[in-house]
C-alpha cells in the first residue's frame, strides 16, 4: 500500500513542549554558523520567537568594555532551565502550619478508630 500523503515519519515538535539539550545544542551550532532565527526555527521545528527567547536567556551580559562578547551555550541554558524548574512547582498545601491540627486529628483517627481498614 503506497501512500504519498502521510505524517507518521516526519518529526515535529509539539506546541508547548520544552526544549531538550539536543535541541539547544542544535540552536547553539546553527547560531554560531550565522543562521537566522527563522532558519534555526525551521531546523529545530519550533517557532522563531522560541529561538529568540532561548538565545536571549542563554547569553550572559557583557561585564566590561573589553574582551569578547559572551556567546550562547546550550549547557549554560540547560542548567538555567533546570534551576528555574525547581522553583516552578506549587507548594504542597499540607506543609502549612494551619494544617497541623487536622493532620494530628487524622493520625489519631487512623490509630484509634482504625479508619485505614
Amino acid at each position: 500500500m503506497d501512500q504519498s500523503h502521510f505524517n507518521t515519519i516526519e518529526e515535529t515538535r509539539k506546541s508547548g513542549r520544552h526544549l531538550s539539550l539536543e535541541e539547544r545544542g542544535m540552536i547553539q551550532a546553527l547560531h554560531r554558523k550565522g543562521y537566522s532565527l527563522r532558519s534555526i526555527a525551521a531546523e529545530v521545528n519550533g517557532a522563531h520567537t522560541t529561538i529568540f527567547y532561548e538565545l536571549r536567556r542563554g547569553t550572559p551580559e557583557k561585564r566590561g568594555s573589553r574582551g569578547r562578547m559572551p556567546q550562547y551555550t546550550a549547557k549554560r541554558e540547560q542548567n538555567a532551565y533546570l534551576e528555574h524548574r525547581k522553583n516552578s512547582r506549587k507548594p504542597c498545601k499540607v506543609d502549612h502550619d494551619d494544617c497541623e491540627p487536622f493532620i494530628q486529628w487524622m493520625a489519631r483517627q487512623v490509630r484509634e478508630a482504625r479508619w485505614s481498614h
